[in-house]
């Protein structure tokens, strides 16, 4: 992936970026959009309601807001791909390689895999989003993202919980984390790794749940953050992370930003949209 890498400028404590590195698809107010390196948007979707995750896929762009839909970029066409249920049916979703579509269903409770194209379940399950206490939260905040491993397992962030769960195919538990706070995203790194964003920073832990890799929103005052929320790795081990209600109308806070695995900056993106709880930066 050719990328290209902007030098930092700051000024009076507020971040001065202007632009994304390359293409970048982005949500937030009510919207889907691509934003250029130039940090014009050349496309966008409105009402499209809050969205909590955003994928590209063969000319359409696939969101989250309770439901999930799908958008055309060359015409704007909209079609409903899946409702689970009436209310808070689903936030999290991975569409696969093979164009299965992997989510979380907050207001059934299940874990599910649809075949590509379809809305047939090939792998349907009950997860379990209670907290160590066995307490079950409100159907809004059960599930956020899920991700499906290499190995067939699915990765399942029990958001209000603030658990991490992994099940197998046939809903066995295998694996279970308890992280630092209201878990958003996840995902399973090559070295066996698993990254977890948690609002407040994003934690790099190994199979036997140790802490190896952390940032939290403290350690960069100059961005203004607040609410990590979604993770996009590259090759390099750089990550696009997202945040919630972090934005601000005169652009005062960061919304999207990548840093690489020392810790350093390497563009920030300040929106006056209010979430960009999902960024994806394009190839």
């Amino acid at each position: 992936m050719k990328r290209l890498f902007f030098a930092a400028v700051v000024s009076a404590g507020i971040s001065a970026f202007a632009a994304m590195p390359q293409r970048t698809l982005v949500a937030g107010s009510g919207r889907a959009a691509i934003i250029g390196p130039d940090a014009n948007v050349t496309w966008q979707k409105k009402g499209c309601g809050n969205i909590t995750r955003i994928w590209p896929k063969d000319g359409w762009v696939y969101y989250s807001n309770g439901d999930l839909w799908r958008t055309e970029i060359a015409t704007g066409k909209r079609e409903l791909v899946y409702k689970p249920c009436a209310k808070d049916g689903l936030y999290g979703f991975e569409i696969l390689k093979n164009g299965n579509i992997v989510v979380a269903e907050n207001g059934t409770g299940y874990i599910t895999e649809l075949a590509a194209g379809t809305t047939n379940a090939i792998v349907r399950f009950k997860g379990d989003a209670r907290d160590v206490n066995g307490k079950m939260p409100g159907l809004h905040v059960r599930y956020r993202m899920i991700r499906k491993t290499a190995a067939g397992t699915y990765l399942v962030c029990c958001a209000k919980a603030g658990i991490v769960r992994e099940y197998d195919a046939k809903g066995k538990l295998v694996w279970e984390l308890v992280a630092p706070n209201f878990t958003f995203d996840v995902l399973r790194r090559e070295n066996g790794n698993t990254l977890v964003s948690h609002l407040d920073g994003v934690t790099e832990f190994t199979p036997d749940k140790k802490a190896v890799w952390s940032i939290k929103c403290s350690d960069f005052p100059e961005l203004k953050l607040s609410n990590l929320c979604g993770l996009q790795e590259f090759p390099n081990g750089n990550l696009v992370i997202g945040t919630y209600a972090n934005g601000r109308p005169d652009r005062s806070r960061t919304t999207a930003f990548e840093i690489t695995r020392d810790k350093k900056i390497v563009w920030s993106y300040a929106a006056p949209d209010r979430s960009m709880m999902t960024v994806y930066v394009l190839p």
